[in-house]
């Protein structure tokens, strides 16, 4: 019986653990247990089935897992004391084999949602096995049937309900204080005005204020790299702007996915001539990424890489690499190719080109690019030769003062946090 509380317990303290690894992700910080492209937890949590759990639920999927932990590890001290004092744990024994049965379909349910995201999630294969552990104890060793019979299924998930309510109420205030996506959204602005801004920047909750002070000094302490050999290929925005942003992508991160959103907002709030945004490639597949171990064997992130190379002269070109970041759950060979045939690309010289050499050769540059930055995932955004955490207030208000860290909408923001 020791099994279940152990079980449990163990899957509510690592979902506790999840919660704070979630919420560096949503800090815009990598979290531990983002390994690579495909080992990695945040692209599972940033999937849309992650973020419709936590829209419609008002919890984040590890929230979920602490409260069937916390309820599993009360429903299975119930039924041993009552064992303990009367013999006879029967009103609990339902109980806990409901919230097993539960618990084994709802493993089921997110795994399925993280083969759709592409990922695997280490800490989920964790929780996974603390489920199964806690099922086989209920299901095997607690006397009766597996599946409670009729007169026990009810008052079973009766008793499940009863804890669930409070405990759910109480993790929803958490839960509402876990933000949805990596970044805040971007202010509205009533006009291209920095006081106005400035004014939204005083309102800012603490912590957005916070995170914009450290992506501040992030950015001032970067070192400066030599990019004066890498020609601008495509580019966004007047070459003379005061802020020029940078990006280094991989089709099917869900961070990047986000930038492009981000930098979309921007650029519409930014006064017209004042950002620039050029596009680079950092498709985290070793198919045509020697950095990166293992391949995906799908095709999926260098054909990206080499579709968005060859389609850059394309005067819609910005409006396909768009569209291939809303299409990104679903994106397969075909899809992209129908995506910049739509747009007027010719599918004959687009196959021709991604098969050249020199397609080949513009990988490899982009690739050194990086490099440069010692990369160690994508977004890597660099803004003015520096790189930059992608937060929207630093990004703003730097767009706003004429790429001026120093101005007085900056100077708002507290001291960074000290790390």
């Amino acid at each position: 019986m020791a099994t279940l509380l152990a079980t449990s317990g163990g899957l509510a303290a690592l979902a506790i653990y999840q919660w704070l690894e979630l919420l560096e992700v949503r800090a815009g910080r990598t979290p531990s247990c983002a390994i690579n492209a495909t080992i990695n937890c945040a692209t599972v949590w940033d999937s849309p089935f992650a973020h419709n759990i936590h829209q419609y639920v008002g919890l984040p999927v590890a929230g979920l897992g602490v409260l069937w932990g916390i309820v599993g590890f009360v429903l299975s001290f119930l039924f041993i004391q009552r064992v303990r004092a009367t013999g006879d744990g029967e009103t609990f024994s339902g109980a806990v084999k409901v919230w097993a049965l539960l618990g084994l379909l709802s493993c089921v349910t997110f795994v399925t949602a993280s083969v759709q995201a592409k990922a695997v999630c280490l800490t989920c294969l964790g929780t996974y096995a603390l489920v199964v552990g806690f099922a086989i104890a209920a299901l095997r060793f607690i006397g009766g049937p597996a599946i409670p019979a009729g007169k026990d299924l009810m008052p079973g998930a009766g008793w499940g309900l009863v804890l669930t309510v409070p405990v759910y109420l109480g993790l929803l205030y958490p839960g509402s204080k876990t933000p949805m996506s990596t970044t805040p959204a971007v202010p509205v602005l009533d006009s291209h005005n920095p006081k106005d801004f400035g004014a939204i920047v005083d309102g800012m909750p603490e912590r957005e204020k916070l995170t914009a002070a450290w992506a501040r000094a992030q950015w001032k302490k970067a070192p400066a790299q030599d990019v004066s050999m890498f020609p601008v290929h495509a580019l966004k925005g007047s070459p003379t702007a005061p802020m020029k942003v940078v990006e280094f992508s991989d089709i099917l991160c869900g961070h990047c996915a986000q930038f492009e959103t981000l930098f979309h907002e921007i650029e519409a709030l930014a006064p017209a001539g004042s950002v620039s945004f050029e596009p680079r490639y950092y498709p985290l597949d070793g198919e045509c990424n020697p950095d990166i171990k293992g391949t995906a064997n799908d095709g999926v992130r260098c054909y990206a890489a080499r579709l968005q190379i060859c389609t850059e002269p394309h005067p819609k070109f910005f409006s396909i690499r768009a569209e291939l970041f809303q299409n990104q759950e679903k994106l397969d060979l075909g899809l992209m190719l129908s995506i910049a045939k739509r747009h007027g690309v010719d599918e004959a010289a687009l196959n021709t080109c991604m098969k050249s050499p020199e397609t080949a050769s513009r990988i490899s540059e982009d690739l050194a690019y990086a490099r440069r930055y010692a990369i160690e995932g994508t977004p890597l955004v660099l803004l003015n030769g520096k790189a930059a955490p992608p937060s929207p207030i630093f990004l703003m208000a730097m767009a706003l003062s004429g790429g001026n860290p120093d101005s007085p909408i900056l100077l708002k923001l507290p001291p960074a946090p000290v790390e």
